[in-house]
């Protein structure tokens, strides 16, 4: 990454350095050594003109508004219909994957459909079902029963009493009327348990898993449908950034295997570029998200790309070697001009160009003008037939000059000395 701007104290710390260089340069030469070097003067009269701050980073064009492809289930490539980085059209196929797998999870769910249909059908009739209704008639018959040994046995007591029939006679009726008491009882509790097996719960539970079953079916069935995987818009296919790594899903080809949800590819759309670049921690503070960029690179020469500065963020993964935390940015292009698009391409390195500070009116002075650094820079002032020292408060730094924000005024010349390169004895 090159770095075109840094803050004002280390370009006003150059201009000390260079300020000392010229003294020296200035000095007497001594007996048989170098030629003195005289220094030129230079004067500029002070105007206002448009002051353009840029920091300028190197880094790759990369997909801007782009669609993932996705695999729809798991199963085999069978065909491959495309290449990372040619052009595909909506609709055009990119890979057909075999059905077999897609065809025996259709059939399992076919088959959970028809097992949970019988219980919600019986379930959202329970009341009159076959089982209630035979509940119903096992209580009836222990009531018909009970009533014929409840007779019985009125009619044994009467007899006993009468002394006509034994004790034991009228205690085995008694206790067969017990019994079928108890009998009685037991039928009562059967047909209320079989009625709460068919209660609201159980009717709600087996709608649920019918309606689970048949979602699982149509899904199936969808998926085998899905088999050809088409491309959703127009654009560029694109590599993930992942794939073919270690960490990343394995490359596509025809006869592997993809499972479902793996990302296939990624298609940017027609005009939905971005550029992505890397920024130092000494850069990062000036830069801010909306600053406009201009995009250039070696691939596409001619064309210029403008955009504003989208994202910045830390990649805590990635630290350098000295243990510096590494930034990235991220810009979104405007579409490229119309013809021009296809030259623009994906993966291309390009040098893109922030800028951080931009006014239409301010005052700019060569580097050399200036003496001193922040807060004690000088400049020095023309005034009639003499000099005097100023000073002034500088703003931001360029190679092109420094940004005067205070103590100078348009109209007014400022001068400045630029030392010559010394002359060696013998020399022309």
């Amino acid at each position: 990454m090159r770095r075109m701007l840094r803050r004002s104290a280390p370009w006003l710390f150059a201009l000390a350095a260079i300020a000392v260089a010229a003294a020296w340069a200035l000095r007497p030469a001594p007996g048989g050594g170098a030629q003195p070097a005289e220094a030129t003067e230079q004067s500029l009269v002070v105007e206002a003109r448009p002051f353009v701050a840029t920091l300028v980073f190197a880094g790759r064009i990369a997909p801007g508004d782009a669609v993932g492809v996705t695999a729809p289930f798991d199963g085999a490539v069978r065909t491959l219909s495309f290449a990372f980085g040619n052009r595909v059209q909506a609709g055009d196929t990119l890979l057909v994957l075999d059905t077999g797998e897609a065809a025996d999870a259709r059939n399992v769910a076919e088959a959970a459909l028809l097992k949970s249909e019988r219980p919600a059908r019986d379930l959202a009739n329970w009341a009159s079902g076959p089982e209630v209704a035979a509940a119903r008639r096992r209580l009836r018959l222990a009531e018909l029963e009970l009533a014929r040994f409840e007779r019985e046995a009125g009619e044994s007591r009467r007899l006993f009493d009468k002394g006509l029939i034994a004790r034991n006679e009228h205690a085995g009726a008694e206790q067969q009327l017990i019994a079928q008491r108890m009998a009685t009882t037991s039928a009562h509790q059967e047909l209320a348990e079989t009625l709460a097996r068919g209660d609201a719960v159980a009717v709600r539970a087996a709608q649920l898993e019918l309606s689970v079953a048949r979602d699982r079916l149509r899904n199936a069935e969808n998926e085998m449908r899905s088999a050809v995987v088409r491309a959703p818009v127009s654009g560029a296919m694109v590599r993930p950034a992942t794939m073919g790594t270690l960490s990343g899903a394995a490359p596509i080809y025809a006869g592997g295997r993809v499972t479902r949800g793996q990302l296939i590819g990624l298609i940017a759309r027609d005009g939905g570029l971005s550029a992505s670049f890397d920024i130092d921690e000494v850069d990062v503070n000036a830069l801010s998200v909306g600053q406009a960029v201009t995009v250039t690179g070696p691939g596409f020469p001619g064309i210029v790309l403008s955009g504003r500065v989208a994202s910045i963020a830390a990649d805590t993964g990635d630290a350098g070697a000295a243990g510096k935390t590494r930034f990235v940015a991220t810009a979104t292009l405007d579409a490229p001009p119309a013809g021009q698009a296809n030259r623009v391409r994906v993966g291309m390195t390009a040098a893109v160009a922030v800028i951080t500070g931009q006014k239409p009116r301010a005052i700019v002075l060569p580097p050399l003008a200036v003496e001193g650094s922040a807060p004690a820079a000088t400049v020095r002032v023309r005034v009639g037939s003499r000099e005097e020292r100023r000073a002034v408060q500088v703003g931001q730094a360029t190679p092109q000059g420094v940004e005067i924000l205070s103590g100078l005024k348009p109209g007014e010349t400022v001068v400045w000395r630029e030392p010559k390169p010394v002359t060696q004895p013998g020399s022309e």
